[in-house]
């Protein structure tokens, strides 16, 4: 009879493929970034606007007309290089927890912390549920690979003994 396949833990998988969304996403994001080089970025965003009905007077869609005011066609490369860079370190990240690498689970502990302390800022600043949120889902990201790692840990050192 043929031995058990170690299976990952379902939370690391979902990790992984939630990682890969966000790299798909960025890769997305920088693609199109990317394909707005040569055009008038200020007239895309008026047509944008106007076509999803947003209200320009909103808070989030001046800092959006704003911020592409601001923008030129060089930044967009930039913005799309920093997009593609993003993506890769997300697939990377996605492949090592799918296959269960034990370099992947520090990452991504790191990737989560490292965030924390500008959200924490932003909450401070802005305090919204969606911010609580997203506070409540690193911590809890960190938690869980957090105990993966010390399991495995400890299943090392009985290991040696």
């Amino acid at each position: 009879m043929s031995e058990p396949v170690n299976r990952l833990p379902v939370g690391l998988r979902t990790i992984a493929i939630f990682e890969g969304a966000k790299g798909v996403l960025a890769f997305a994001a920088a693609a199109g970034l990317l394909s707005l080089r040569h055009t008038d970025l200020h007239a895309v965003t008026d047509a944008f606007l106007l076509r999803h009905r947003f209200d320009p007077e909103q808070h989030y869609a001046r800092l959006f007309i704003e911020s592409v005011a601001q923008a030129t066609n060089h930044h967009a490369g930039q913005f799309a290089l920093f997009g593609f860079a993003y993506a890769l370190i997300r697939f990377a990240e996605s492949y090592g927890l799918w296959w269960g690498k034990h370099w992947a689970e520090w990452f991504a502990v790191i990737s989560a912390a490292i965030y924390l302390p500008w959200e924490f800022m932003h909450f401070a600043r802005h305090p919204r549920l969606f911010t609580v949120g997203v506070i409540a889902f690193n911590l809890a990201l960190i938690f869980y690979l957090g105990k993966l790692l010390s399991r495995q840990r400890a299943g090392r050192k009985s290991q040696q003994v």
